[in-house]
């Protein structure tokens, strides 16, 4: 079921910052939560609010299209961080966000992320469709 995509819709998820989300070169072992991670929970998060509150229906689903993110503080490995992610502007099956992350102490993160809502089957089929004009180059 697809449901229309409301302004001001909220999520919010609580996520442990793992070894494998943390930067490798600024010192050995465990070190602190990278920018890239924090992006793809920020993204996570705007997902699960379309999936939950909009999208509940398999073959719809959406992309990320564009990402203005902020990194503020360093936060360590195991350390619980906050995300949360608002609704603040629908454009057809265009949605922006305002994302923010947290840890206990402070900001870490916040910016805007931009979703476009797709249905899976037609979107698979273009992509293999692609897939067959690159092989031909």
């Amino acid at each position: 079921m697809i449901k229309k995509v409301l302004m001001g819709a909220t999520k919010e998820r609580a996520i442990d910052v793992s070894a494998g989300q943390t930067t490798s070169f600024l010192w050995k072992g465990e070190n602190v939560f990278s920018t890239p991670s924090m992006i793809l929970e920020m993204e996570e998060t705007c997902r699960l609010l379309l999936k939950e509150q909009f999208l509940q229906d398999e073959n719809w689903d959406s992309v990320g299209t564009l990402v203005n993110v902020r990194h503020l503080k360093a936060t360590p490995v195991r350390t619980q961080v906050s995300l949360k992610a608002t609704v603040v502007n629908v454009v057809d099956r265009r949605i922006t966000f305002e994302v923010e992350a947290a840890d206990r102490l402070e900001k870490i993160g916040d910016g805007l992320h931009e979703r476009a809502i797709i249905n899976v089957p037609e979107f698979r089929e273009r992509f293999n469709e692609k897939i067959k004009k690159l092989q031909n180059f």
